[in-house]
């Protein structure tokens, strides 16, 4: 059995056509391919938002529009593309790699699977070795793919910022950024949305000695770090801008522009909220969950009550994609 989520056009409306369209169905209905049903399980599954195709259909589309889900063996997954074998096929799918919402390895190795699982538990200390190793331990025939290998680096970066390392956090960041990275991944860099490490002083020391990064998603991390640091929070707010701005990495930009949003007060946040709403809604989906967290954190210190209610639902129960940021009830990758 699977879970078929659906999005709608427009954000206000996603709560309840969520709630009318979150059904159980069974895996055959809810999966594409037509994988044989006595087959053994394929040991990838993918979930997929709508193809840009059905997201600009007309606006008076009013009815939700499914997630797919394949389920195959993935041959390559990059920044452009997800390709995928689906049950007898010779050749594979492909899809636009911005389609791609997550990726469940239902046979993961068990080193994975214990690193993950102290992630979940909140031991980041003990997960964020245990995550590098489950790359570093092994030699170039047994080390998990490349896709795979960026996923899980990325995870250990948000496992150093949890476990008060930003310096390695940092690193991982770097490294990871001198190669192009799908959505998917990049959803998850460790950004501070909830403003929850700015009140160490040794983070803000190490997010000041690499403000000057050449590495432009480094550079967007260590901004978010220094927004409540009243040293740094200056120049925090002009790299945003200057970040957002930027026309090289569109994603860096609509993630910085999302940032920009920590800065306003109480009134502005009021003020801005169908726009800011808006703004997430045209996020690709596999990077909206953080904004909509970080939005509900600014919602709640506005004092917007009825507001707060609606995205803590949403959260909760329809969230786009999972994040390290979710509470600990949402379903783990």
């Amino acid at each position: 059995m699977i879970r078929t989520r659906f999005c709608t056009k427009a954000l206000p409306q996603v709560f309840t056509a969520c709630l009318i369209a979150l059904t159980v169905v069974h895996a055959a209905g809810g999966t594409a391919g037509g994988q044989d049903p006595a087959a053994p399980p394929s040991p990838h599954r993918v979930r997929l938002s709508p193809s840009l195709a059905s997201t600009a259909d007309s606006p008076r589309r009013w009815y939700p529009r499914p997630l797919t889900t394949l389920d195959g063996t993935i041959v390559t997954f990059d920044a452009d593309q997800l390709s995928i074998l689906i049950g007898d096929q010779n050749a594979p799918t492909r899809v636009a790699s911005a389609r791609v919402n997550a990726i469940e390895w239902r046979d993961a190795p068990a080193d994975q699977i214990a690193a993950l699982d102290l992630f979940h538990q909140g031991d980041f200390a003990a997960a964020l070795p245990a995550l590098v190793r489950c790359i570093s331990d092994h030699d170039a025939s047994s080390r998990p793919p490349v896709w795979r290998q960026q996923w899980l680096s990325m995870m250990a970066a948000q496992a150093a910022m949890r476990s008060g390392r930003g310096d390695i956090a940092l690193e991982l960041v770097r490294q990871l950024d001198a190669r192009p990275l799908p959505l998917m991944i990049l959803g998850i860099l460790p950004i501070d949305w909830t403003g929850s490490v700015g009140d160490d002083q040794a983070f803000v020391q190490t997010a000041a000695k690499h403000a000057a990064s050449d590495s432009l998603a480094v550079k967007l991390v260590v901004a978010s770090w220094l927004l409540r640091s009243p040293k740094y929070r200056g120049a925090a707010e002009a790299a945003l801008v200057r970040l957002a701005g930027q026309q090289d990495r569109k994603t860096i930009a609509l993630l910085a522009k999302q940032l920009t949003h920590l800065t306003k007060s109480p009134p502005a946040i009021k003020s801005n909220l169908r726009l800011i709403e808006a703004e997430i809604e045209q996020l690709p989906m596999a990077l909206q969950t953080a904004p909509m967290v970080c939005l509900l954190n600014l919602v709640q210190q506005s004092g917007l009550e009825d507001a707060a209610k609606k995205w803590k639902l949403m959260l909760e129960l329809a969230a786009p994609t999972w994040h390290p940021d979710l509470p600990a009830a949402v379903a783990t990758p």
